[in-house]
């Protein structure tokens, strides 16, 4: 039998200026007084923090289930419907890419992305499965 494997998703630069900016615009806010807009940025900011840090891959014998927090829905991608796994670099400074992520091709041309910390270990696994 196959183990489950979870995999983390990984915090990119994009992420943290997201996360950054959004902070002093709440800072900002909370300066001015703008009770709705206040509450706006940091609902906001709650739910790019909950899915920066709570996103998590894992892949079992039949399935990928792809969990982005306690605020937004769980993606369950069936492992045989599985076509292609795309690694995507881009704003590349010598050989370092400062955005790195996969696409996943499954069922009738549906696309996902995904940022495991273990990007080449998160595609072994995938083909090992599939080669089973």
């Amino acid at each position: 039998m196959f183990p489950t494997h979870t995999y983390r998703a990984k915090l990119q630069i994009g992420n943290w200026v997201l996360i950054i900016l959004l902070t002093a615009l709440t800072i900002y806010l909370i300066w001015n007084g703008n009770g709705l807009l206040i509450a706006a940025s940091l609902v906001f900011l709650l739910v790019v923090i909950e899915r920066s840090i709570h996103t998590e891959y894992k892949l079992t014998q039949k399935d990928l289930t792809i969990y982005n927090g306690k605020l937004s829905k769980t993606v369950v991608i069936p492992v045989c419907d599985i076509k292609r796994v795309e690694r995507i670099r881009k704003l590349r400074f010598g050989h370092k890419a400062m955005i790195s992520y996969l696409i996943i091709t499954y069922g009738d041309d549906k696309t996902v992305s995904v940022i495991p910390q273990h990007e080449e270990d998160f595609i072994q696994q995938i083909l090992k499965i599939r080669q089973s």
